[in-house]
């Protein structure tokens, strides 16, 4: 899993982006890729871990975790 920080979400269009942290390069990331319970939702600043995965536009960020909880194996 990489490491990063959410730069922007839009709650109403559900999509954003997250910096990683290694190589500071911003991610598309869509509400459906975040792996919480309940409402899906990111805040800027918070800290996150994910997997990349090749999008229809290039990179984009799947199975998002927050970055202080245990993701599924």
């Amino acid at each position: 899993m990489r490491l990063g920080t959410v730069k922007q979400f839009d709650h109403d269009s559900s999509f954003g982006f997250i910096e990683d942290d290694e190589n500071h390069k911003s991610y598309f990331v869509f509400y459906t890729a975040i792996k919480e319970e309940g409402y899906r939702r990111l805040q800027v600043g918070q800290k996150v871990k994910y997997q990349l995965a090749q999008g229809k536009n290039g990179l984009q960020c799947i199975n998002v975790y927050l970055a202080d909880t245990q993701e599924s194996e």
